[in-house]
């Protein structure tokens, strides 16, 4: 078993992306803990559902979906912007 570091790495990098661009403390959108949590369920659900690629063998969760989704949070704990 060899863990394939390449998509691990984009999908964080494109996560923290991501993740940087959301704006928190909007007027008409609260997202508390609870969504949060809701939205790593699922996406720990998608990423299981959706498997890796055929010739990934080794995880059988999708790890660049996983790493994009930890890296949208982490990007939205650290890089957020208020307004």
């Amino acid at each position: 078993m060899m863990l394939s570091l390449g998509p691990i790495i984009f999908g964080l990098i494109l996560g923290l992306v991501i993740g940087s661009q959301i704006k928190l403390n909007v007027s008409d959108a609260h997202f508390t803990l609870g969504a949060f949590v809701i939205v790593l369920i699922a996406g720990i659900i998608v990423a299981w559902q959706s498997g890796n690629y055929p010739f990934y063998t080794d995880l059988p969760v999708s790890t660049a979906f996983l790493s994009a989704l930890i890296g949208i949070f982490v990007g939205k704990l650290i890089f957020a912007r208020s307004k």
